[in-house]
């Protein structure tokens, strides 16, 4: 017997898979940890801490302070790094680049929340440091994530990518002018910015929305993916299928004929062709 499968193209009743936006899902979720104790540090430290003038850190001079922004420190560190596994699963990510900036960002995530910053008024301790110097390399290295994602992807099927690198240019300045003002004026006048604090909770909030862009590229960049959204095994449905052949088998009782001659049978419609015996 022969069966002959043929082109079944794409029909309303086969169900289509879209791409999946898990790690925007994960970002979501993650992001939404992380926002949870720094708005109950905000609501613990609102006596104490002004949002506008004083920094996240200062946070860590009310009770229970130190430890939400332990967490949210760690909670973004943990994204980060399964944002990075999962960029080279896809296949995007090309070489150490990603890799080592996301690691060096969960490491610095870490150590904002485990070295606290000194009170104000005091001299700078190596905690404080730290504190600062990690806080800093955590935004500096985003960009490098980017930028290295987006020309790793060769033949972009959505307009992400070119988003992506857009940002991660855009964040990069924007850290970079903050540093020199903020570091100037402490060096010149001893004091930084004014609205340091604003600027700072602004840049936690525009530090997750680049996470947000960087996962919706994973999602929708990977090869797996088509330009319309659906996974490459729907695609199977618009081939040809192969040709199966059995032999006849002489003499055998339930053997299958029209007359002298053996039936091809020619099954279209949307369905794969089923077993027929």
């Amino acid at each position: 017997m022969t069966v002959v499968a043929a082109d079944l193209g794409r029909h309303p009743d086969l169900p289509a898979t879209s791409a999946d936006p898990r790690s925007t899902r994960t970002v979501g979720w993650f992001g939404a940890a992380a926002l949870l104790p720094m708005v109950a540090a905000h609501v613990v430290g609102a006596s104490v801490v002004d949002p506008v003038l004083d920094p996240i850190s200062w946070y860590a001079f009310v009770p229970g302070g130190g430890e939400l922004i332990l967490a949210g420190g760690v909670t973004l560190a943990v994204l980060g790094l399964i944002l990075m596994v999962r960029m080279y699963r896809a296949g995007l990510a090309v070489g150490a680049v990603p890799a080592f900036a996301m690691i060096v960002f969960a490491i610095a995530m870490v150590l904002v929340g485990a070295f606290p910053t000194d009170p104000p008024g005091t001299p700078a301790s190596m905690s404080a440091t730290i504190h600062r110097v990690s806080a800093a390399t955590a935004f500096c290295v985003l960009p490098l994530v980017g930028l290295s994602l987006e020309r790793s992807i060769r033949q972009p099927r959505t307009s992400l990518p070119r988003g992506l690198r857009s940002a991660a240019r855009a964040l990069g300045v924007l850290v970079v002018a903050f540093l020199v003002v903020h570091l100037s004026l402490v060096f010149f006048t001893g004091s930084g910015i004014m609205a340091f604090g604003l600027i700072e909770r602004i840049g936690f909030v525009v530090m997750i929305g680049y996470l947000f862009l960087l996962a919706a590229a994973i999602d929708r960049e990977s090869p797996g993916i088509d330009r319309e959204g659906s996974s490459a095994p729907d695609e199977a449905w618009g081939s040809v299928w192969h040709e199966v052949t059995e032999p006849r088998a002489a003499g055998s009782a339930g053997r299958y004929a029209a007359g002298a001659g053996e039936r091809d049978l020619v099954l279209s419609g949307s369905r794969s062709a089923d077993l027929v015996g």
